[in-house]
């Protein structure tokens, strides 16, 4: 039996794979798993961490949380307008109704230019932590918390970029008022959706892989107890002891809740995303079909961001989103009691260089929506 006097506890400090960890805690105590207590802080770091502030620092969640309250404001109101104006309910001030459209279409276009960027880097971030931690080359600072707060944020920062390219008569413009001049490109405005909807699929397709290892981990093989597992029941009840005993625990339920919103939602994202490059393609290559015809005659009308999916997709997103929001701040919360019960530093309550970028990365919608307002007003 291992002495407690000659466990080296530095062994614990990093981790590369779950079983290669197991199979170290195995060495270094002999299979005595209730040694492990006298390498607390080691051990319950690298299994559950203690925060990784590039991913879900305080200042990033202050940035998903304003992309996506933000999205859905600007959208919302930019939805009633378009509403008023195409219903004919015009208000005794013609003026003040173009000017609400002037300040809330370009706030909108430029809160996804913000936006889409944001989430492209934060996709980035995700693919890279993700496959380190998936393909065994280095789980430091990716804890079990970590791990599940990094799909989220990956499904999270998708869900605001999809308003615009889903919904883009929206952004186009219909009243003939001087007011709301600012607001013509020089480009088309077909192309300029076609380019908001390309730059929605490069993040798409980066989506991929967070999205498969969000399924791998839940529909995948378990590695703590049955037959084939990496650890039995009883053994990681042991190690869990150590750390998690004075800590309320994720529960099963939350757990369900949490895996079913992300896969519905993922699904959602995806599927979505591929019917509309399903459409596109029959958009170029079958301009004489039935169906081209059918949805092309509905767009003209002015009103396709009245119709049932547009409305659906209102819907959808902010509900997906709040329980991805949910799932973030209930794991950051455990993840913040474990690491205090295990004499660990909470790094995700530092503030970094890139949590101030999060933060202000959508400061020019502000800025956008004051200068049109002055703007409209002259």
């Amino acid at each position: 039996m291992a002495n407690t006097t000659s466990i080296d506890c530095s062994k614990f400090a990093s981790r590369t794979s779950f079983p290669n960890y197991i199979a170290t805690i195995r060495s270094v105590t002999a299979n005595n798993l209730t040694l492990v207590d006298h390498c607390k802080s080691q051990v319950c770091n690298a299994l559950w961490g203690s925060g990784n502030p590039d991913i879900s620092g305080i200042g990033m969640i202050v940035g998903y949380t304003i992309e996506n309250t933000l999205g859905f404001c600007l959208v919302l109101a930019l939805y009633l307008l378009r509403r008023k104006e195409s219903h004919g309910q015009r208000s005794s001030n013609v003026a003040l109704l173009d000017r609400y459209l002037a300040v809330t279409t370009l706030g909108c276009s430029t809160f996804h230019d913000c936006a889409v960027f944001f989430t492209f880097s934060i996709q980035l971030a995700c693919i890279v932590v993700l496959s380190r931690l998936d393909f065994g080359i280095s789980a430091n600072g990716m804890g079990d918390s970590t791990a599940k707060i990094t799909r989220a944020i990956s499904l999270l920062t998708m869900l605001p970029i999809m308003y615009v390219p889903f919904n883009p008569e929206l952004l186009r413009e219909r009243s003939a008022n001087a007011r709301i001049s600012i607001l013509k490109e020089q480009k088309s405005k077909y192309r300029r959706e076609q380019l908001r909807f390309l730059l929605f699929a490069l993040c798409l397709l980066l989506f991929i892989y967070p999205f498969l290892s969000r399924m791998m981990e839940t529909f995948g093989p378990n590695m703590i107890g049955g037959s084939n597992a990496i650890i039995s029941t009883a053994e990681w009840d042991v190690i869990q002891a150590v750390c998690i005993a004075n800590v309320p625990p994720v529960t099963g339920k939350e757990i369900i809740v949490m895996d079913v919103f992300s896969v519905v939602g993922s699904l959602f994202v995806c599927l979505l995303g591929l019917a509309k490059v399903v459409w596109l393609a029959i958009q170029r290559q079958h301009v004489d079909s039935r169906l081209f015809r059918y949805i092309r005659e509905r767009r003209l009308n002015g009103r396709s961001f009245e119709s049932r999916s547009s409305i659906t997709l209102f819907i959808a997103i902010p509900i997906i989103a709040v329980s991805q929001l949910w799932t973030v701040f209930r794991l950051r919360t455990f993840q913040e009691q474990v690491s205090q019960t295990s004499g660990n530093q909470d790094t995700d309550g530092q503030w970094t260089f890139g949590q101030i970028v999060a933060v202000t990365i959508f400061v020019p919608v502000l800025v956008e929506c004051w200068f049109t307002w002055l703007y409209a007003l002259s």
